[in-house]
């Protein structure tokens, strides 16, 4: 997977790659310790920002939505 290809994202069709990004964990409040959450702690999952083809939405998703097209 590299910027510029073009993959499947779930049922949405065609996307465009555009650039590997991280995507965040959401965390609910009550769940931070009482020194709170540094950062660098928070769990996250590499990703990408896309260009979905059909309406021209920008997106961030994760790698395990994207199919190569067959």
């Amino acid at each position: 997977m590299k910027p510029g290809d073009i993959y499947k994202w779930l049922d949405q069709g065609p996307v465009l790659l555009l650039k590997r990004v991280v995507i965040y964990d959401p965390i609910r409040v009550v769940d931070l310790d009482e020194d709170g959450l540094m950062f660098d702690d928070w769990p996250y999952e590499p990703g990408w920002l896309i260009k979905v083809l059909h309406t021209g939405e920008y997106v961030e998703v994760h790698d395990e939505t994207l199919r190569e097209i067959e």
